[in-house]
């Protein structure tokens, strides 16, 4: 994200470069949704993987990850399938970019707020129903990963663009952090 769909996100505050990225660069907007599709296959797996040793507290929790499949994949086919397509016509033609910024707020709303809210609280959940399997200090990774995600909910909700980079730049390294904790404490 940081690499490549930044040029394309609120992130680059000049409408018509985020544009133009999108027009020249297609296929790299296309491969750089599609690593977030792939990670949110990734996030179902891992959750699916902690719940069968943690059960049965956990299996509510997985439910909720399979429940954010639905928003998130349906915002990243918006971003891959939709929003190429509005970029080309609304930067050629000199138009108004209202329908961009519109599709693009929902797809934001659906990744951005509702699958990462639900992603999040699955983390609390499992957090919470595995915290006597893991030293302390994992948990207050976990935990950290839920916090961090709810909060980049919350900065969405509010289409806080500051919001949604700096929560992103803390939430990124604790979930892998919170995966690498599990892995060095499995067995232990």
């Amino acid at each position: 994200m940081a690499l490549v769909l930044r040029r394309g996100l609120e992130t680059t505050p000049d409408l018509q470069q985020r544009l133009s990225f999108l027009v020249n660069h297609h296929g790299l907007w296309t491969l750089g949704w599609l690593t977030w599709t792939f990670a949110a296959l990734t996030i179902l797996y891992f959750y699916v993987a902690f719940a069968a040793v943690h059960q049965p507290s956990s299996r509510f929790a997985v439910l909720l990850t399979v429940a954010a499949l639905g928003p998130d994949l349906a915002a990243q086919s918006i971003e891959i399938g939709v929003l190429p397509s509005l970029a080309v016509r609304e930067f050629s033609a000199n138009a108004a970019p209202d329908l961009f910024l519109t599709v693009h707020r929902g797809a934001v709303m659906l990744s951005g707020f509702a699958a990462n809210g639900l992603y999040s609280a699955t983390a609390l959940l499992l957090v919470w129903g595995a915290r006597h399997a893991y030293p302390a200090w994992v948990s207050a990774v976990g935990t950290a990963v839920g916090v961090f995600g709810i909060a980049l909910s919350i900065a969405a909700l509010l289409d806080s663009v500051a919001g949604m980079f700096w929560t992103n730049v803390f939430l990124v390294p604790a979930i892998l952090l919170w995966l690498l904790a599990i892995a060095m404490t499995v067995g232990k």
